[in-house]
């Protein structure tokens, strides 16, 4: 994507987005990926998230990450939120107490 391309509303159902999202993550596991489909892939992953709204039984984490999705402007806003957010955590969970022996 280009970001000389101005951004215009597209609007699908939520499980329209979902199946389109499978299609890409599908797609760019086989390696048949480039930046424009792994960009699209991401803005697809943090518009999904906004979208689900706060309902069922969620995990406080889901919820925050899903209310930070909302609040973003832009991917890359929402990526440093996320990161911010879940690099303590995935930080601990890759430690070496946290492994397997």
């Amino acid at each position: 994507m280009s970001e000389n391309v101005p951004a215009f509303p597209v609007s699908l159902p939520l499980d329209a987005a979902e199946t389109l999202h499978n299609a890409l993550e599908d797609l760019l596991e086989s390696g048949h990926g480039d930046p424009t489909l792994e960009r699209s892939y991401r803005i697809l992953s943090w518009r999904i998230l906004a979208a689900r709204g706060e309902g069922g039984n969620r995990s406080d984490l889901i919820a925050r990450m899903a209310q930070a999705a909302r609040e973003a402007e832009t991917l890359e806003e929402y990526e440093a939120v996320r990161n911010d957010a879940l690099g303590p955590i995935l930080d601990g969970l890759e430690s070496a107490e946290n492994r397997d022996p």
